[in-house]
C-alpha cells in the first residue's frame, strides 16, 4: 500500500473522530450552561421575597394577614383586591394597600370582622383576589394572585352558636346580678 494513501485514510478517520470530539464537547457545554442557567434560578428563587395575604379565623375573629414567607427582604408592595374588600360596618383596608418593606418570616396582621357578623350579611363577598406587586433584592418587580375563599366559614356551626353563647351567658350574668341586688336590698330593708 502506498503510504500516502494510509495517510488519507488515517487524516479522515481523525477527522471524523475530531469532530465527534468537538460535538461531544459542544453537548457538554451546552448541558454544563443549562445546569449553570439553572443553578443561577434556583439561587434567586430560594433568596427571593414571596409575599402572599389571606384571611385566617381564630375564634370567630376573621384577621387579614399580611405576610413575607420568603428568605430576604421584600419592597414596595402593593396589593389590588378584588372586589372591593370591606368588613361589615363598611370599613375598608387602605393602610394594608401601600407596604414600604416586609422583612423575610414576618407578618401583618389586621382584625378584619366577627365571622358571624361579616356573613350575616349575604351581600359580602366570600371570595376575593389578591394581587400582590413587590421587588426583590434583586430590583425585580414581582406580581402575584392568591384566591382566598371564605365559604368554608359559612357551614361551621360554630359560628353562630358561640355568638348565641355568648349572648346568652351574658344574658345570665346580668340575671344573676339584678337578683343580687335585689336580695341585697331586701336585706337592707
Amino acid at each position: 500500500m502506498d503510504l500516502n494513501f494510509i495517510s488519507i485514510i488515517l487524516d479522515i478517520i481523525l477527522t471524523i473522530v475530531t469532530g465527534f470530539m468537538a460535538f461531544a464537547t459542544y453537548k457538554m457545554a451546552r448541558s454544563t450552561n443549562e445546569s449553570v442557567e439553572e443553578m443561577k434560578k434556583t439561587r434567586v428563587e430560594a433568596n427571593s421575597a414571596e409575599v402572599i395575604m389571606y384571611f385566617k379565623v381564630e375564634n370567630n375573629r376573621m384577621y387579614l394577614i399580611v405576610e413575607n414567607i420568603g428568605n430576604t427582604v421584600a419592597k414596595d408592595i402593593s396589593i389590588e383586591v378584588e372586589p372591593e374588600l370591606k368588613d361589615s360596618h363598611n370599613k375598608d383596608y387602605e393602610h394594608l394597600k401601600e407596604i414600604s418593606f416586609l422583612p423575610p418570616n414576618y407578618q401583618i396582621k389586621a382584625f378584619f370582622d366577627m365571622g358571624f357578623n361579616y356573613l350575616k350579611n349575604e351581600d359580602n363577598p366570600v371570595k376575593y383576589k389578591f394581587i400582590i406587586t413587590f421587588t426583590n433584592i434583586y430590583n425585580t418587580k414581582i406580581t402575584r394572585e392568591y384566591i382566598s375563599d371564605l365559604s368554608y366559614i359559612k357551614s361551621v356551626s360554630y359560628l353562630t352558636s358561640e355568638s348565641d353563647s355568648i349572648e346568652m351567658s351574658l344574658t345570665k350574668i346580668k340575671d344573676e346580678l339584678k337578683n343580687t341586688n335585689d336580695y341585697l336590698k331586701k336585706l337592707n330593708n
